[in-house]
């Protein structure tokens, strides 16, 4: 019962594991497709800094290639943050959780049986105790229900069995 309880215990903490690398890899896809969504956008920042600059100049074609640049990277930015923020553990996460909700059933119905048995164990220690107190206080007595009874019963048994014999 015990070696159940700590079986069921150990699949338990490998599930929570599982469940805890699942989470910690989705976390690491999330913050490296941000910083590369960072740098896109600090790319597509230098771009528009650049057109701005541009701007000024006089001359309409260099602003022009370096403003459509800049919203290039600033679209390709945006396009790699919806990716992130949609980013989502598969179903590996799936099987993890029902593991570990079994796992967790397990131990709840081992501390049941465990409970139980306890209990059952409490009660015969009373019992033994209330007994050996009879004992002590009324040793007649309870020879007399321990022993003669019994003994009793089964001689009238085994008379009944040989008259039904004859």
């Amino acid at each position: 019962m015990i070696d159940h309880l700590v079986r069921d215990l150990q699949v338990l903490r490998k599930a929570d594991l599982l469940i805890g690398k699942i989470w910690v890899g989705v976390f690491v896809r999330r913050v490296g497709l941000l910083a590369f969504a960072g740098l896109i956008g600090v790319f597509g920042l230098g771009m528009a800094n650049f057109a701005g600059y541009n701007a000024l100049q006089p001359s309409v074609g260099p602003v022009l290639a370096a403003t459509s640049m800049a919203f290039a990277d600033f679209a390709i930015a945006a396009v790699v943050l919806f990716v992130a923020g949609r980013s989502q553990p598969g179903p590996e996460m799936d099987v993890a959780l029902e593991v570990r909700r079994m796992a967790l059933d397990s131990v709840q119905e081992d501390a049941r049986h465990l409970r139980l048995a306890l209990s059952s164990l409490g009660e015969e220690v009373r019992d033994i105790k209330e007994t050996v107190t009879r004992l002590v206080h009324n040793p007649l007595d309870v020879a007399t229900e321990k022993l003669l009874i019994p003994a009793a019963i089964s001689v009238i048994r085994g008379l009944r069995g040989k008259k039904e014999q004859t």
